[in-house]
């Protein structure tokens, strides 16, 4: 039976994602649950959770997300039927275009479902960057927020004010949203603010390939890539810019 998550599920969900995914999917579940842009649905069996997904809907753009069938319950279509399940609902809600990251297992269900690759990510393993050129880097102020929604929307294509909002206050690049997006209107300030985000904020980097400057800016100081995921889409890319996109915030999101 596929249905929404309860509020009471979530911390069911604690482990539910695959360890090298490095997801804690119950804090995610909880960050966004109630919210009007989020909907998460599960497929039960006997009372127990045996698949999970989430959408995100951004305006015209709807994401899927951190869908996970449990290995006992593979191989019978249950991936296929929540992915499907989630095309619907962020259709209702006026998404004509749906995006999403796969996984090498999850590609094969979302290609017959008419996903087609448009483009990849790549994945960095981060060694700590000094802080050195941040000079020009300051806390958001509340008086910034209309300027990072102009900014988002142009690099995206997408209108994500209600999922921004809630984490304006830590500061854009936005780090408790995801793995902390970074977005800029150009080379210098997007690679400045990398630059303080590694140094402050130790973890691994997620690159559109699309944005070169920023891929060369973490190679030349030691990044190492590991793999690389493809951004898939159905109806179209929405006119986002890869190359405002100095680092992705998750994979259910963008």
């Amino acid at each position: 039976m596929l249905r929404d998550l309860e509020l009471s599920e979530i911390p069911m969900l604690a482990g539910f994602a695959p360890e090298e995914w490095r997801v804690a999917l119950d804090s995610v579940m909880l960050d966004h649950f109630g919210r009007d842009y989020f909907v998460a649905r599960v497929a039960v069996e006997q009372g127990r959770i045996v698949a999970v997904g989430q959408g995100i809907a951004t305006g015209g753009t709807g994401w899927a997300g951190n869908i996970i069938v449990h290995p006992e319950a593979r191989r019978r279509g249950l991936g296929s039927r929540i992915t499907q399940d989630l095309m619907d609902l962020l259709r209702a809600r006026g998404c004509g275009w749906l995006l999403l990251v796969a996984t090498e297992l999850g590609e094969p269900v979302y290609s017959r479902l008419g996903f087609r690759r448009s483009s990849e990510y790549v994945f960095l393993r981060m060694p700590r960057m000094p802080l050195t050129e941040a000079a020009d880097v300051r806390r958001l102020k509340a008086g910034d927020a209309d300027a990072v929604f102009q900014l988002d929307a142009y690099a995206t294509g997408e209108a994500r004010g209600a999922l921004l909002a809630p984490h304006l206050a830590a500061g854009y690049f936005l780090p408790t949203l995801g793995a902390g997006p970074v977005v800029a209107a150009n080379a210098p300030a997007g690679l400045a603010l990398l630059g303080f985000k590694h140094a402050l904020y130790p973890g691994n980097a997620v690159v559109p390939e699309g944005n070169l400057p920023a891929l060369r800016f973490l190679l030349e100081r030691g990044a190492e890539e590991t793999a690389r995921a493809p951004r898939m889409t159905l109806g179209g890319e929405p006119p986002w810019r890869p190359e405002c996109v100095f680092a992705r915030g998750a994979g259910y999101c963008g």
